[in-house]
């Protein structure tokens, strides 16, 4: 847990760096947003926790949308994990026997 002195700053924006051909460039962004090959588009921005974290958002379109995004976890080698999302069909009350 970080010491005050080490503490992110409340509201601080997220550091990133984007790197494409191994060239890392640095940002500082209030949220990230990310669109899959699959046209899924998911937020990454700061969460509550003061020692840091991240809330990984999957944006719907509310209740009654006719499909929703959801996040599919599936353990990688070693210390890694895959984290896919994918759409699913609502399914109705009557179509659930």
């Amino acid at each position: 847990m970080p010491t005050p002195e080490t503490a992110p700053e409340h509201g601080a924006p997220l550091h990133v760096d984007i790197v494409r051909d191994g060239v890392p460039t640095p940002f500082d962004a209030e949220e990230i947003r990310v669109t899959l090959p699959n046209g899924i588009v998911f937020r990454l921005y700061r969460g509550q926790d003061p020692a840091g974290s991240v809330v990984a958002d999957l944006p719907c379109g509310g209740p009654d949308a006719e499909e929703f995004a959801a996040f599919l976890l599936r353990p990688g080698a070693s210390n890694l994990f895959l984290i896919n999302a994918e759409r699913h069909v609502r399914r109705t009350g009557e179509e659930i026997d």
